[in-house]
């Protein structure tokens, strides 16, 4: 399953759809504006903490709308 992931003040959220949009479409509606976001495999995110996770968000996949 894809999910989104975007960074937030202290943490990285992770965002999984409904299935009633697309992914993409969930990303731009529900990530706050102008925040970076990637779109991922739920098995490709790391099993520790989010709020230690280091993700380069410097090539989004899309920003929030």
């Amino acid at each position: 399953m894809k999910v989104i992931i975007y960074p937030t003040n202290d943490s990285i959220a992770v965002m999984a759809p409904s299935g009633v949009l697309s992914v993409e479409a969930t990303a731009l509606k529900d990530v706050p504006t102008g925040v970076p976001f990637f779109i991922v495999e739920h098995t490709d995110l790391p099993k520790e903490p989010q709020e230690t996770w280091i993700v380069d968000f410097s090539e989004p996949d899309g920003y929030g709308a």
